[in-house]
């Protein structure tokens, strides 16, 4: 293992040796400010100061390093290397640093630091830790905003002050190296914040035009414009202005994205106040925000190609500078972007080919580096399967995390029986899943991933199946927690809210093992699939909604958006610490520390270190799926799994057997003749039972809401 992650180091430094010195912070001219203007024109000084912070100015700088040297040649790019990955690292923790509680005084690159971190997360079995949200947020310009951001509105290349320096990651990175775990790190998303490259598009400084989508008004349609107290505000373009931009040209029509009956973070235009620039002219302009006007959209189409220069530094910078092994993708803005035509929907044409494009070019540049991506993104199966082909090295699965989840509240697991059988028939190389048991801060239970103009049933279908678990949420109160077909709540809420437990304050013991419990059915679920498994802080330290009106908010769905994201202490070494760099309050958890979690046996993070155990023993990484026996009772899961040869059990197969009911379940099966034949032993990996009989006849009694996980091999049990 040691090997391997040397190799991977000295290629890192291969490609960082030419590099300059880390991106240095400016300091800001105290005289200066977006406020002020300079005899009727933009301040030179200040607009000199922005492009000194710009991201597109340093992406130029970054590379620099790379264009017309043999860096860009060190590796093959267009066939992804996932073989060398799984057996790298199989196991991933992941966290948000804009949520991590910094360490007593300090940061929390710091924290990260410890010893006693880095030697939980060995003694859990990780071998990966993916870090999201490590670099300066929008909130540092302090431009106001009708939502809070939380901490995915990146500006720049630089570290948050809160999370720490160069110096800092580069001594967290190689400590966790000589504990055998290599780093992750997340691409700059494709809706950035509002920070010195937005400014210098909205003052119409020529080298940034293009770099968002952002159109500039005529003079004589401000009119139609809504009027802006604030200079940096920017508001919604009503329905009214709209129809009369489009009219006029110089807006699309309504987008593809509009069209689609997919649950979607909504596209919306907004307007900006006149803004004066360098020749001394007044602009408006109407761009793109992601959700909020505090995120505008990348122009990754434009000609310019400034969007693809942005990522292209930031890759450079994540995997040559910083020597982050795999770095997460979002493309999701991206999405049905192009202006609609009649039948976008039901077409059959891929309407996500733009932001499938976007991953399969970031992934080969990634790979150029010598480095490895993964899609984060919630979308339909056939624009996933299109991703890895050529493209990112794997997937976040949300199709088996959603069904689980769905099984969980509705003890029926005839949906994730399909979503699996779904992915086989596909095509789908089963190694290229990455497995989480929540991967969004939601669940959307409008199920992207089943969205299929072909399927003319399909959003019938999906509409049943919300109001099904809406009604189960319903009796236990869950139901409160909805957004339309999203719903807001930490998989520990989640978990316990099925279970009818609606006092989340103050959990008795009984109500602590009854989230343990459903927690581990979800993690064991997801840790014995073939390829990554990924956990995150918000299941190991079991993190609960935080209480109503802490944060102030505006509308219902930002209040509940804002409750699920809690700040915490995966690091154990937060002290008395209550509050994240940018606010966000410590979350009640149900688990008290993980250090001493994972030597717990019966605690959550001490199932996950048995479960990981048994997982990394059988080879599960690059096992395969290769029979879904049938079922009698509709809440049981049954999984057949051929092995790798090399397995250190010297097991023939592996079977999970997954009861969602809410009573004990038995079930009989057969295995296929390839995968065994004659008499057989199982061994159920975690407890040791055995059983025995012959392959074309086993049954298996499993207790209500438990998984368990059976070593197939040859041979009788002993009179």
């Amino acid at each position: 293992m040691k090997k391997k992650i040397l190799l991977l180091v000295a290629l890192f430094c291969m490609v960082s040796g030419c590099t300059p010195p880390g991106l240095v912070r400016s300091q800001k001219p105290s005289d200066l400010s977006m406020e002020t203007e300079v005899m009727g024109r933009a301040n030179p000084g200040y607009v000199q100061w922005l492009e000194k912070q710009a991201m597109l100015t340093n992406s130029e700088k970054l590379s620099s390093v790379v264009s017309g040297t043999n860096l860009f040649w060190l590796g093959p790019y267009e066939k992804p290397r996932v073989d060398m990955m799984l057996n790298l690292a199989p196991v991933w923790v992941t966290f948000d640093a804009a949520r991590t509680l910094p360490s007593g005084t300090g940061t929390v690159v710091s924290a990260l630091q410890s010893e006693g971190f880095l030697k939980t997360m060995k003694s859990l079995g990780v071998r990966g830790i993916h870090i999201r949200s490590m670099r300066e947020s929008g909130a540092i310009w302090g431009s106001p905003t009708e939502q809070r951001q939380l901490g995915d509105d990146t500006v720049s290349y630089l570290f948050s002050k809160g999370f720490g320096d160069e110096r800092g990651f580069n001594e967290f990175l190689r400590k966790a190296n000589k504990h055998g775990m290599i780093v992750g790190d997340a691409t700059i998303p494709f809706a950035t914040g509002r920070g010195a490259d937005y400014f210098l598009s909205a003052r119409g400084v020529e080298s940034y035009k293009g770099l968002y989508c952002m159109v500039e008004v005529p003079r004589e349609y401000w009119k139609h414009l809504p009027q802006i107290e604030t200079r940096t505000r920017a508001v919604p373009v009503d329905d009214a202005a709209l129809k009369t931009l489009r009219g006029a040209r110089i807006l699309p029509p309504p987008l593809v994205r509009e069209s689609l009956t997919l649950s979607v973070i909504p596209l919306n235009w907004y307007a900006t106040d006149v803004v004066q620039g360098l020749d001394g002219n007044g602009r408006r302009f109407v761009y793109l925000g992601y959700g909020s006007e505090s995120r505008p959209v990348l122009n990754w189409n434009d000609p310019s190609k400034s969007a693809r220069r942005v990522i292209s530094g930031s890759l450079i910078q994540e995997i040559g500078m910083l020597h982050a092994a795999m770095t997460s993708v979002s493309v999701a803005p991206l999405y049905g972007l192009e202006p609609a035509y009649p039948n976008a929907a039901t077409s059959g044409f891929g309407v996500g080919d733009t932001a499938v494009q976007a991953a399969r070019d970031i992934a080969q540049e990634a790979r150029r580096y010598g480095g490895w991506t993964f899609l984060e993104d919630n979308l339909p199966l056939p624009d996933l399967k299109a991703a890895t082909e050529g493209g990112v090295d794997f997937v976040v699965n949300h199709a088996l995390a959603t069904s689980a989840e769905y099984a969980y509240a509705t003890g029926d697991a005839t949906l994730l029986a399909q979503t699996l059988f779904t992915t086989l028939q596909m095509g789908i190389d089963q190694k290229r899943f990455i497995h989480r048991i929540q991967p969004e801060p939601y669940i959307n239970f409008s199920f992207p991933f089943m969205a299929n103009p072909q399927q003319k049933n399909n959003t019938a279908m999906r509409k049943r199946y919300l109001d099904t678990v809406r009604g189960k949420l319903a009796t236990t109160g869950g139901d409160v927690y909805f957004s339309g077909d999203k719903l807001y709540l930490t998989p520990a809420g989640f978990v316990a809210s099925v279970q009818g437990i609606r006092k989340l304050r103050n959990l008795t013991d009984e109500q602590r093992t009854a989230v343990t419990s459903g927690l581990t059915l979800l993690g064991h679920t997801q840790a014995m699939q073939p390829g990554i498994f990924m956990l995150s802080a918000d299941e190991l330290l079991g993190i609960l909604p935080l209480k109503a009106g802490l944060l102030d908010y505006v509308t219902e769905e930002d209040a509940l958006r804002q409750n699920v994201a809690g700040g915490y202490d995966i690091t154990s070494r937060g002290g008395t610490n209550i509050l994240t760099e940018i606010g966000l309050p410590k979350a009640q958890t149900v688990f008290d520390d993980l250090d001493s979690d994972v030597r717990m046996a019966e605690s959550f993070a001490g199932n996950m270190r048995r479960l990981i155990k048994l997982r990394n023993a059988l080879g599960m990484q690059n096992a395969r799926v290769v029979q879904l026996p049938k079922v009698k009772n509709k809440g049981v899961l049954i999984q057949v799994f051929q092995l790798p040869p090399d397995n250190s059990l010297k097991a023939l197969a592996a079977v999970n057997v997954i009861n969602f009911g809410e009573t004990e379940a038995t079930e009989t099966f057969s295995l296929l003749q390839r995968v065994a034949s004659g008499d057989v032993l199982l061994e159920e990996g975690i407890t040791g039972e055995v059983i025995s009989g012959a392959a074309n006849q086993l049954s298996v009694t499993v207790p209500a809401r438990t998984a368990q996980t059976y070593i197939v091999k040859s041979g009788t049990v002993a009179e």
